[in-house]
């Protein structure tokens, strides 16, 4: 069919089938483009051969089809059957594909939550769990971050914030603390108060661009040393020399990790050589940025918010294709139970 004639036929719809015909083309060239992304992130991600992904054994054979005529394979040392898919994002979800690229591409032009469900063609629920099984996936893999040489280490803190329907799953429940009208009063005494509205966040980040980062403590301003050491001392097993600000407690880190400390004041810019804090510094900003570009992320949340700036801050330069390969191959955790008919982060 010639070019001219389907002008003709177009010039001859009305205007709602023009609105579906363009989203159907919208769809045929995302299609089109992304056609081998799924099969690039599984050669990504089984790139030195297949594995069980319960026991690690390489025994595995195949074991027939299910009913999506996906192929199913079988560990011969635990007996466990799974597919490609088992353990990533994408496991057991019932969207086709290119919804999901669709939602990545806003995603990863830095939308909200509404206007991902509103371009990927979602109700805002469904585009809750979609962002959440991604989030769970990066989360998963910053857990698993190892910092070596330089490393620089700071906290930082945010307030708690007790976002979400909580009434519309139990109508007697109460927030732990009546909600503020003008402003968060009872921050103006929180060096008195043994408890304040306040979340610490852990971060550090060495030379490489890797980043760590978790909620440390809730209802604080500060970690006492040990709480320090043991968020830490687990990621830091490699580094050599660690940039802080004057807190005593990163003192004892210093010497729990064997390494160097160089100590700057808080908020400060000074350099030293190579030996500085910006770049912890640079993510705290970044972070506290994106808190404000997004409203209403709840605080219990907020450690697998804090991996998709990490991600952000260590990949500027990224493209859909690469953000979905990183994505599939981290592992995901992801159980709807789990954000369904939650508590507070207290």
């Amino acid at each position: 069919m010639e070019l001219e004639n389907i002008k003709k036929e177009i010039d001859a719809l009305n205007n709602k089938d023009i609105d579906l015909l363009i989203a159907y083309l919208k769809d045929k060239k995302i299609s089109n483009i992304y056609t081998n992304l799924l099969v690039g992130a599984i050669e990504a991600k089984y790139s030195e051969g297949i594995v069980c992904p319960d026991c690690g054994s390489i025994h595995v054979i195949k074991f027939g089809k299910n009913k999506n005529g996906m192929q199913m394979y079988k560990c011969k040392d635990c007996e466990s059957r799974f597919n490609l898919l088992k353990n990533t994002f994408l496991e057991n979800a019932h969207l086709h594909l290119t919804v999901w690229i669709k939602y990545m591409i806003m995603m990863n032009q830095n939308e909200d939550m509404r206007d991902c469900a509103t371009y990927a063609g979602v109700s805002l629920k469904t585009s809750f769990m979609m962002r959440h099984r991604i989030l769970n996936a990066l989360s998963n893999n910053m857990k698993k971050t190892q910092l070596k040489g330089i490393v620089e280490v700071d906290n930082t803190s945010t307030t708690i914030s007790f976002s979400g329907n909580h009434k519309k799953h139990d109508q007697s429940v109460e927030l732990p603390r009546k909600a503020y009208k003008r402003g968060r009063k009872s921050l103006r005494h929180k060096h008195k108060a043994s408890f304040t509205d306040e979340i610490i966040i852990a971060a550090a980040v060495d030379r490489t661009g890797a980043i760590f980062a978790k909620v440390a403590k809730i209802g604080s301003t500060m970690l006492c040393t040990d709480e320090c050491v043991n968020t830490y001392k687990e990621h830091m097993s490699n580094a050599s020399i660690i940039c802080s600000d004057g807190e005593f407690s990163f003192r004892t880190l210093a010497k729990k990790v064997s390494a160097d400390l160089h100590a700057y004041k808080k908020d400060s810019k000074e350099k030293r050589g190579i030996y500085h804090i910006n770049h912890v510094n640079y993510f705290h900003s970044a972070f506290k940025q994106y808190l404000l570009e997004h409203r209403g992320i709840s605080s219990k949340y907020l450690d697998e918010y804090l991996s998709l700036v990490a991600y952000n801050v260590m990949h500027k330069l990224k493209d859909v294709q690469s953000v979905f390969n990183d994505v599939f191959t981290c592992e995901c955790t992801f159980r709807c139970k789990n954000y369904t008919k939650t508590g507070f982060i207290l």
